[in-house]
Parts: C-alpha cells; structure tokens; sequence
C-alpha cells in the first residue's frame, strides 16, 4: 500500500479510467523527489492505467503503468528541465529505484519507472 507524500497524494496516480489504484510507493518517492529539487509543482498525467485505459491510450501491451511502477509527469519549467534534473538526481544517487527516463519532446511530459533496466536509463523521443 503506498502512502502520501508531502506533496503528493497517492490518489492522484490513480487510473484516469476506472480510479483503481496499484501504484507502487517507489514512483511517488521518485516524482517527489524530483519536486523537491525543482521547488514546483509536479503533474501526474498518468500513474497506475488498468489494462482498458492503457490500450486506449495507446500505450504498450504489458506497460509498467498497468503493474504500477511508471508515472507520466510534467511540469510549468518543461519536460526538458525535467529530464535534466532527473538525470542529475540519478547521477548523485538519488533515485535508486530509478529503471528508465523517457523524454517525450513532442508532447512535453516524461516518463519514469522502476520496471525493468533498459539498454539505456535514459531516452529522448522526438
């Protein structure tokens, strides 16, 4: 069961489609501690999807947002800035739990999980 963190309410990673919520504890410690660093507030444009809400946005079959270890995020500095500073708080050890950033340029949001490592921690998508 994950808990609120001082910016962060766990109900906010909740399923935009059915409100069911199985989102880990580890991607709300990562997005509030990248919201510590940038001293904003931090979206979560999506957090846990059940398997419906996935496929009907489009995302992957067996995305790490339908076991509840990935958030989308964004914020008024941008994805850029974003990106940036979780690399930083990565490289300074950080963010353990981290397994993959993606920066989605064109669509100004990034991606965090703690699933599984990739080739690359991080990856910007144009």
């Amino acid at each position: 069961m994950a808990n609120d963190t001082k910016n962060f309410k766990v109900s906010e990673f909740a399923c935009k489609h059915c409100g069911e919520n199985k989102i880990d504890q580890k991607v709300i410690d990562i997005a509030q501690a990248l919201r510590d660093e940038l001293g904003v507030p931090v979206r979560v444009n999506s957090g846990y999807r059940c398997e419906k809400h996935n496929a009907k946005v489009g995302g992957v079959k067996g995305s790490f947002h339908t076991k509840g270890l990935a958030a989308d995020l964004s914020c008024e500095l941008g994805a850029a800035k974003m990106f940036d500073t979780v690399q930083k708080l990565w490289r300074q050890n950080k963010l353990p739990e981290l397994k993959y950033c993606i920066y989605y340029a064109h669509k100004n949001f990034i991606h965090v999980d703690c699933g599984k490592q990739r080739k690359n921690y991080f990856e910007v998508r144009t």
